[in-house]
């Protein structure tokens, strides 16, 4: 069977990806206009709930996005109240009611997509992308089962975004990687569990690693399990690539956890950077195929906050017949949430330039309560929890406890 003997599907915006980048840009066009839902369509290669790689940290950045999009949070959550920050001996911790919720990918993911069929949207689920052809007047995206015709597409489709290859504006050289295991554990005894505390250990940075170990508690079908993983923003990278495996094993063991690496799993993350096509005439990127943070890797948040700006640049671009889509970069940066991007990505480059220089980084650390306290006053957006302070804890293990 060729193209032209699919069915053919005409949609004014068709989404690939139906994560939350995805899901939210659909949601956001639905808050603007319920005459969005017969104007539009997803598509997923997945039947979801799947299974999803991350640590399932929602901050409040995007507690935030979903309660403008009059969304209470509902899915299955762990309440974080403490995240607690190590480097070495130096332990800091930030606090708030609550400061994160660990959520399980499939779950949360589900619960947006519900949202957005519930209101009328067509989901095609278990149907994946296989060409992207670019035309003045439309863009042509083809599946195994049919053929879609639209005047917008918007690209959810994560860090190895089939679609970005496709019109050929990848751009090499910003993607990290993490590793991540779940391990069982025993909430009554495991401090994490007992004062909902996540741990994020900045202590491989002396081993090379320019990012953090992360031991976030979470519940799976009422059973508790240790989130735990490294992540490596690779921002640096002429300074050397890090063993994810050594790091990973190093920071289990040291918390009792031999062998325990059995189960890792491992997937790339797009970093965002200004530099790299955020769009071309009629085509949007959102979410990991446009790029989260460099710092933490943090991406539920953004992606949820790529889905407001998107649906608004659409709604311009209908509204104003210009489908160049010239002035999403601006938007983008000028976006309460977004345009943290581009700062996080400075910082990245400066706090992971100091894996390999242990003293300096000793210093520096020492200082994180002084340079909190300045970010909060300068841009208190920046830090959205009512306590701003950064608690300066006793010394301790690298486990955190």
């Amino acid at each position: 069977m060729t193209s032209l003997d699919l069915p053919t599907e005409k949609v004014d915006v068709l989404i690939v990806g139906a994560g939350p980048a995805g899901t939210s840009t659909a949601l956001h066009l639905l808050q603007a206009s319920l005459h969005w839902a017969d104007r539009m369509a997803l598509v997923d290669k997945a039947v979801h709930p799947r299974h999803k790689l991350c640590g399932g940290g929602v901050t409040p950045f995007g507690v935030q996005i979903l309660a403008r999009l009059g969304l209470a949070f509902e899915p299955p959550h762990l309440p974080v109240t403490e995240i607690r920050l190590v480097y070495g001996q130096q332990r800091f911790a930030l606090r708030d009611e609550p400061i994160l919720r660990v959520v399980r990918r499939e779950e949360f993911d589900h619960w947006l997509l519900q949202k957005v069929a519930g209101q009328g949207v067509t989901v095609h689920q278990g149907e994946a992308v296989h060409a992207v052809r670019r035309y003045p007047t439309h863009v042509e995206v083809l599946t195994a089962r049919r053929r879609f015709e639209a005047r917008v597409l918007v690209a959810a489709d994560g860090a190895n975004s089939l679609v970005r290859r496709q019109l050929q504006l990848a751009r090499p050289g910003h993607t990290a990687r993490l590793l991540e295991v779940l391990t069982p554990e025993d909430p009554a005894s495991c401090f994490e569990f007992q004062e909902r505390v996540a741990v994020f250990d900045f202590s491989p940075m002396a081993h090379g690693l320019q990012g953090y170990y992360w031991d976030f508690p979470s519940f799976i079908q009422g059973r508790a399990f240790m989130n735990r993983g490294v992540y490596d923003a690779r921002i640096h990278a002429r300074l050397g690539r890090a063993s994810l495996r050594q790091q990973l094993t190093r920071a289990l063991a040291s918390r009792g956890w031999e062998g325990a690496a059995e189960g890792v799993q491992g997937h790339p993350i797009r970093w965002f950077d200004p530099g790299t096509p955020l769009s071309a005439p009629r085509v949007l990127f959102v979410g990991d195929a446009a790029g989260v943070d460099p710092l933490f890797g943090e991406g539920i948040a953004f992606a949820l906050a790529y889905g407001d700006a998107a649906a608004a640049e659409i709604q311009a671009a209908f509204d104003r017949a210009d489908f160049s889509f010239a002035s999403y970069r601006r938007r983008l940066l000028g976006h309460p949430i977004l345009g943290q991007l581009r700062r996080r990505g400075q910082l990245a480059r400066l706090l992971y330039w100091l894996a390999w220089r242990p003293r300096l980084a000793a210093l520096a650390w020492a200082t994180a309560p002084w340079l909190l306290a300045a970010i909060a006053h300068l841009r208190p957006r920046y830090v959205p929890i009512r306590d701003r302070r950064m608690v300066r804890l006793s010394p301790g293990p690298a486990s955190g406890a």
